[in-house]
């Protein structure tokens, strides 16, 4: 069995097509489960910069196909549109690959601390669908364990950066200081907390909280000593703000030309800075036509993504060490896995054996007591461990194919399960 990755980003796929394919959290429930029947376990980690699907099979080239075509299928998308833009790798490759990215390595902006968290949701929204299993299980937690590692043991860790960073960047290069200006932020989650908490340390003081749930604004709101605003009171809302940070999990646009225009209908003349961090988009694109709205999406992080890995060169050096390191910690496992049905089948003969031995033996040792006939179990178990020991070490040291068929031919395993 293999490990296979099917996937796009930000490296191969620009954000119209990223968005097409993205999966809602409110998608996976029906989505993990409809593509197990069609590939076995799996995991689907989808997040605003990429959707990757990864897969154990046997016939890694056919569940590639089956991987795209469901992709496409679920999302009613033609196959010519998106296929240019997947890669795919199988084994040790899809292994870095996940390692690199779970450690912050493969983002836009390196060494950025949400994809951690994104990488341990995809595995326990994959764990609640019940789509995974050891194979998966080991991967990904052993890709968590390397995200931990670059982040407590590397410079990429100790200077964490992130969209909100780069947000705040933006922000500035746009409208200067901006101690002054006031924020609206539209929709509660992780993403726009992350940027309007990384904005309050710049000196921002006056913040807005919408969201479709007033509960989680509230709290929100209280988290970062703003206020709330009703949700359909968004475009009242932005005619009053200077900047606004967009980051729901809407299927469709949240703020739209119309409601822009009518927000600056006023002779407003203050620019409007607009953030949208959503995958699918929060913001309608024609927005960006506005006079006096300055428009930014997620791939506007390029420019900012290029200045931090020339930063951080040194750092990604680090980091890499560590991904070697758990990647060959990985694979050892991996390739344990393999040898475990015939070590299993070799010390179940053998322990068949010794008990029939026993009751053999049993028969014609009468008048020994239960002490007596504990001693002869234990020696007899200690004489078959002895004897399996260095034939189970050298089938976990070099468990090849051959090896493998080998070790069942000599110990008559065939019949085995």
């Amino acid at each position: 069995m293999e490990i296979l990755l099917v996937g796009l980003s930000h490296k191969t796929a620009p954000l119209e097509t990223r968005e097409s394919v993205s999966f809602l959290n409110d998608q996976l429930p029906a989505a993990l489960p409809s593509l197990k029947e069609k590939v076995g376990e799996c995991v689907i980690l989808s997040t605003c910069n990429r959707t990757e699907i990864y897969a154990i099979t046997g016939d890694p080239s056919s569940t590639a196909t089956k991987v795209r075509d469901f992709v496409t299928d679920f999302h009613g998308l033609a196959q010519d549109a998106v296929s240019p833009h997947f890669y795919q790798y199988t084994g040790a490759d899809a292994v870095r690959h996940l390692f690199r990215v779970a450690g912050g390595l493969d983002s836009m902006i390196v060494g950025e601390s949400q994809i951690l968290g994104q990488v341990r949701d995809a595995l326990s929204s994959a764990s609640d669908g019940q789509t995974v299993e050891v194979s998966t299980l080991g991967l990904f937690h052993s890709a968590i364990q390397t995200g931990r590692r670059v982040r407590e043991e590397t410079s990429v860790g100790r200077n964490p950066l992130s969209i909100s960073y780069a947000g705040v960047k933006l922000a500035q290069r746009t409208l200067g200081d901006l101690k002054s200006s006031k924020v609206l932020l539209i929709g509660a989650g992780e993403a726009g907390r992350l940027v309007a908490s990384a904005l309050r340390t710049v000196g921002v003081a006056d913040v807005m909280v919408a969201n479709r749930t007033l509960e989680r604004a509230e709290e929100l709101a209280d988290y970062l000593s703003g206020r709330t605003v009703p949700f359909d009171e968004i475009q009242d809302s932005l005619s009053q703000v200077d900047i606004a940070i967009a980051a729901t999990d809407s299927p469709s646009f949240v703020v739209t030309r119309d409601m822009v225009e009518r927000a600056f209908a006023d002779n407003r003349e203050a620019p409007l800075f607009l953030f949208d961090l959503a995958v699918p988009r929060d913001v309608d694109p024609e927005v960006a036509s506005v006079r006096g709205v300055n428009l930014f999406n997620i791939d506007d992080l390029s420019a900012i993504a290029e200045e931090n890995l020339e930063d951080r060169k040194r750092a990604v050096v680090e980091a890499e060490a560590v991904v070697d390191e758990e990647i060959e910690k990985f694979m050892k496992w991996w390739d344990t896995l393999d040898v475990l049905p015939t070590i299993r089948a070799l010390r179940r003969q053998a322990e068949g054996i010794r008990r029939k031995e026993m009751a053999r033996a049993q028969a014609k040792l009468d008048g020994l007591s239960d002490d007596q006939m504990a001693v002869v179990d234990a020696l007899t178990r200690s004489i078959v461990n002895r004897l399996l020991h260095d034939p189970t070490s050298s089938l976990k040291q070099g468990a090849d194919n051959a090896r493998l068929v080998a070790a069942r031919d000599l110990f008559k395993l065939w019949d085995s399960e």
